[in-house]
C-alpha cells in the first residue's frame, strides 16, 4: 500500500463515474486532491472539489486511512460522523480508478480519473476498454459509467 500512497498524490480529474453525486448535473467539474500529512505515513488529506451551477465552488474535506482492503474516508468539521471505504482498483501513470463500498449515504460506484495537468485525451473511454484488466475495472462495471 506504500506506494499506491505515494504513487495516487496530487489533484485528478473525475472523467467517469457511476456515482449518482456526480451524475445529477448539480455538481460540475469535480477533482480530487490526495496529499500526504505530515508525520502520519498511514494517512492521507482528501479533499474533493466540485463547481455548483451557479458557479461557485464547493469542497469536502477528509482523511484517508490505510485499511487491510484500502481507505477508510472520514470527513472532518461537519462530516466527521461520515465514514466510507474505497480501494484502488487500478492505475497507471495517468489514469486511475477507484471503487467505493456502499455507505450509510451513498451507493457502492466507481470513479475514473485522470490526473491533473494532462492533456484531455478524447479516446480516454477507448483507452479504459482497452485497459479493464489492468486497471481493475469489470466490464459490467465499465457499461455502467457515464462520461462526464
Amino acid at each position: 500500500m506504500g506506494n499506491t500512497v505515494r504513487d495516487i498524490q496530487g489533484k485528478w480529474l473525475i472523467q467517469a463515474s457511476n456515482f449518482p453525486m456526480w451524475l445529477s448535473g448539480k455538481r460540475l467539474n469535480p477533482s480530487i486532491t490526495y496529499q500526504a500529512i505530515p508525520n502520519e505515513p498511514e494517512k492521507l488529506l482528501d479533499l474533493v472539489e466540485y463547481q455548483k451551477q451557479n458557479g461557485k465552488q464547493k469542497s469536502i474535506v477528509g482523511i484517508d486511512t490505510i485499511v487491510s482492503k484500502g481507505f477508510e474516508w472520514r470527513g472532518k468539521g461537519l462530516l466527521k460522523v461520515l465514514r466510507s471505504h474505497w480501494s484502488v482498483a487500478g492505475m497507471n501513470e495517468k489514469l486511475l480508478v477507484i471503487r467505493f463500498e456502499a455507505s450509510l449515504v451513498t451507493p457502492a460506484g466507481v470513479d475514473v480519473l485522470v490526473r491533473s495537468g494532462e492533456q484531455k485525451n478524447t479516446d480516454l473511454k477507448e483507452i479504459l476498454a482497452n485497459s479493464l484488466e489492468e486497471l481493475g475495472i469489470t466490464a459490467a462495471e465499465f457499461d455502467s459509467l457515464t462520461w462526464l
